[in-house]
């Protein structure tokens, strides 16, 4: 039987995402148990992803990728479904 994950909400890229330390399970190169700030490029929606998880790609704040053609993400990390709804919400 194969199941739908449930949709995600429309995270527009440019969107700066301020994540508490318990909503982000991974992402190279951070530290857990800390908050993150991102300036989302995409959401990687896989189809056999989790109700609760997904990969956010994106860029470090301080990141100067508006000025540079094709600069790939500079991190990618995995965040709560439930905090996109929250930062989306609130903005």
């Amino acid at each position: 039987m194969n199941r739908t994950p449930q949709p995600l909400p429309d995270v527009p890229p440019g969107v700066l995402l301020q994540l508490r330390a318990d909503d982000w399970s991974y992402g190279r190169g951070l530290t857990p148990g800390t908050s993150v700030a991102v300036t989302v490029a995409g959401v990687r929606d896989l189809l056999y992803r989790s109700d609760e998880w997904v990969w956010v790609l994106g860029h470090r704040p301080e990141c100067a990728y508006p000025h540079v053609d094709r600069h790939p993400p500079c991190m990618e990390v995995r965040v709560r479904i439930a905090a996109l709804h929250r930062q989306l919400a609130a903005s």
